[in-house]
């Protein structure tokens, strides 16, 4: 009788245990400092979106139904809290998380207050974690794990620390940026007492404590003498007098305004986002180009770590442009445009169509000289396209894409753009571009130089991107020239060849 009175204990424990975290009603509580394990996920996701918008389609191998865990935390004082899976017992190879934080006085009126999914894709660190979020005593803080990209266990920590001075949320361009010159704005946060704000700026990825420091008493501030075309980072905490500082918050990025590029241009779309390299983008309809954050060597990048992508839409057909930063270029003289493009197909058959332009405004309107257009592409490697079109006036020019995908109900589709090259040739003191042929391009180890025209080669300057000279030759009188590259690294570069009659510049492309 006493054993089976105690099996009939363990089985209600267990089915309570169990039913623990599986609504909003039932969360589980969690203690500040401790490590939970989360063993399964059966929970009920909320019904309304709350910082994400996509709860029925589960990313793991083999699809399951879309679950998850529910916990909660209520502080007695106010302060900041962090919740991480970023804990040595998750092994970063094998762990792929994704947590919310939302407050609301049911599971039909939550609120996102922070979210995160990957801690550091670039890695392939795919835990997560929200860090420094401003709680307030008496409020219940909701804390949701989901089985999106994995359902495996895991373990996380709630980490708070009272706090009587808070960071400020918000930030946004009080007006847009000039070549020199950059105002911002935020949010004072609603608890503490700030007498100003401590910021601190420099050239992008700066090490705080090297930058320059600005003390303001408003909630706003102009930074002046900065630089054209280029990317800065900031650093900024709340003051609340006699020597009581919020958390640092950053770092924030912001850009000043690009200047028109001349050509040779070439971008991979190395930024976190389209306005640090002079870009734009705009949605129409459906889905929104991005910045794929990839990895070296990955099948989704084509150079560098990062591409542009459009992810199709499962409601409605995709029109989509991203924009160029200006780009000078001269009447009556072709221009090259080249890029790679590929097709990404994972449980849906979608080709991706697109379409290139050039124009005078950065906008859908400017948009008036087609390049090219492509339809049913299928590709799910990257190729390489070449169009060009014949400027009509010396001006600045853009670039837009526009992706023209199908609706995809998976939401499994999408389009990927890489390594943008934009060249145009104009003959120097009488050398004709045209003449000269280099092959083969890409290439391994010998490039060949020859031309048509007889024009006797005297120097080669092979470049990189950044206009640093990796190699250089000095020949004498040559038509026909072979050059050894096997010494420089895999990439995109710029040759100069110089003759007796001037030089070119040809684009090569080392495998």
């Amino acid at each position: 009788m006493k054993k089976l009175l105690l099996l009939l204990l363990v089985a209600f424990s267990t089915a309570a245990i169990n039913a623990q975290g599986t609504t909003y009603a039932n969360a589980t509580n969690v203690v500040a400092g401790a490590t939970v394990s989360v063993t399964s996920m059966l929970g009920t996701l909320p019904t309304v979106a709350v910082c994400y918008n996509t709860y029925t389609m589960n990313q793991a191998t083999t699809p399951v139904a879309a679950k998850c865990k529910w916990f909660k935390y209520t502080p007695t004082v106010s302060g900041i809290m962090t919740v991480t899976s970023v804990l040595d017992v998750n092994p970063v190879a094998s762990v792929d998380t994704r947590v919310r934080v939302t407050t609301g006085a049911s599971a039909t009126t939550l609120t996102c207050v922070a979210s995160n999914d990957d801690v550091d894709a670039a890695v392939n660190d795919y835990r997560s974690q929200v860090t420094d979020v401003t709680v307030t005593a008496g409020t219940t803080y909701y804390i949701l794990w989901d089985n999106y990209w994995s359902g495996g266990a895991f373990s996380f920590q709630l980490l708070f620390t009272p706090q009587t001075c808070f960071k400020p949320t918000a930030f946004t361009y009080l007006a847009a940026p000039t070549t020199t010159e950059v105002s911002f704005g935020w949010t004072a946060p609603v608890s503490g007492t700030p007498t100003g704000y401590e910021i601190e700026y420099g050239e992008t990825s700066f090490a705080q404590g090297s930058g320059t420091t600005v003390n303001v008493v408003d909630p706003t501030v102009t930074l002046s003498g900065l630089t054209a075309s280029s990317v800065y980072d900031f650093y900024i905490r709340t003051n609340c007098g006699a020597g009581d500082y919020s958390v640092w918050v950053g770092p924030i990025s912001f850009n000043t305004q690009f200047e028109d590029a001349t050509v040779p241009y070439e971008t991979s779309f190395e930024a976190s986002s389209y306005p640090f390299i002079g870009w734009s983008n705009v949605t129409t309809t459906g889905g929104a180009w991005q910045v794929y954050p990839g990895t070296a060597g990955s099948a989704l990048v084509q150079d560098g770590l990062n591409a542009a992508f459009v992810v199709s839409s499962a409601t409605a057909a995709t029109d989509s442009w991203i924009f160029s930063r200006g780009i000078m270029l001269t009447a009556g003289s072709p221009v090259t445009v080249s890029y790679y493009v590929r097709n990404y197909v994972e449980t849906s058959t979608n080709t991706a169509s697109y379409d290139l332009k050039a124009g005078f405004t950065k906008d859908v309107a400017g948009m008036t000289i087609p390049v090219a257009s492509e339809t049913g592409l299928a590709n799910v490697a990257y190729e390489m396209k070449s169009y060009s079109f014949t400027p009509a006036e010396t001006n600045t020019y853009y670039l837009g894409f526009n992706a023209l995908n199908a609706i995809n109900a998976a939401g499994t589709h999408a389009f990927f753009l890489d390594n943008l090259f934009v060249d145009q040739v104009l003959s120097v003191k009488g050398v004709d571009a045209s003449n000269f042929t280099v092959y083969p391009n890409p290439a391994n180890n010998i490039l060949n130089v020859s031309n048509k025209a007889n024009d006797l080669i005297n120097n080669i300057q092979i470049k990189d991107l950044t206009g640093k000279t990796v190699k250089e030759s000095n020949f004498i009188a040559q038509s026909t020239i072979q050059m050894n590259i096997a010494d420089i690294a895999a990439g995109v570069y710029m040759m100069t060849i110089n003759t007796e009659q001037g030089s070119i510049t040809k684009k090569i492309v080392k495998n």
